[in-house]
């Protein structure tokens, strides 16, 4: 899986997104200081003295590709001898309109639904930021490229849906089942083999956060999607229970539909 996101069915409405840029993982801590929930896959793996060099790198990357205006001699001098201090407003740096509104929509967002997805052969990341009646859409690879699209929030549970549901999805089986958390703790061996089967695990968390508050440790959603059935873990922060239903696909998609009301109240 390289960052795409799933079409949730023919059935599912067809919803509407415009593409914008893709960065990278430096190009993004050079823009914005605070990457807040979203994951930095790449730049997270490079050794913490090595990180200005890329990040000096990344700059002129930026500049080369026209998305920041090349800065003036005091500037340029400042972010050479400081890397990590490149995205801060003293230097003054001029963005390209198109992604600096993309990156205010980021750090604007009331909320964000977090999601990261993992299938047999690899994992990528879904976050939608939600701004008022529009939401900015961000997938991240194993790669540290972040591809961004803007859409409706009114579209968000399609749009969710299509992102954490496998297309070929069908109704659970099996008893509900309360699980302990607790580290030496395991699930039901049949409970297990039901998960193992699922195509598509995504584990969807929504982050609200007030001005000037810090982030909530809000509950995660647990969905298990495929051919064989649908599953979902809910998890409570602080718990040491959580709890594993067998799902339809019409009980998904009602799950899914309130997540993302939750994003937007």
């Amino acid at each position: 899986m390289t960052s795409t996101t799933y079409a949730a069915s023919k059935a599912e409405p067809e919803v509407q997104t415009i593409a914008l840029e893709i960065l990278t993982d430096e190009e993004l801590s050079v823009l914005l200081p605070d990457q807040g929930v979203v994951v930095t896959p790449v730049l997270s793996a490079v050794p913490e003295a090595e990180r200005d060099a890329v990040r000096r790198t990344a700059f002129r990357g930026l500049v080369a590709r026209g998305i920041v205006d090349p800065p003036s001699q005091e500037a340029a001098t400042a972010a050479l001898g400081a890397p990590a201090a490149v995205g801060d407003v003293a230097l003054d740096l001029r963005v390209r309109n198109d992604v600096l509104s993309a990156l205010t929509l980021r750090q604007s967002a009331s909320a964000v639904v977090a999601v990261g997805r993992t299938t047999s052969s690899a994992q990528d990341f879904w976050y939608a930021h939600v701004v008022e009646d529009v939401v900015l859409l961000e997938e991240v690879g194993s790669d540290g490229l972040h591809r961004f699209a803007l859409g409706h929030a009114r579209d968000l549970p399609a749009l969710l849906f299509g992102a954490v549901v496998h297309p070929a999805a069908t109704d659970g089986t099996g008893d509900d089942v309360e699980l302990a958390v607790a580290p030496d703790s395991e699930a039901p061996s049949e409970l297990l083999e039901r998960l193992g089967q699922a195509y598509l695990r995504a584990d969807v968390l929504v982050v609200r956060r007030e001005t000037g508050s810090p982030l909530e440790r809000p509950d995660l959603t647990g969905l298990f999607t495929g051919p064989q059935g649908s599953w979902s873990i809910l998890a409570r922060p602080g718990s040491q229970r959580a709890w594993a239903h067998a799902e339809t696909v019409a009980s998904v998609r009602a799950r899914v539909a309130a997540l993302a009301a939750g994003a937007r109240s």
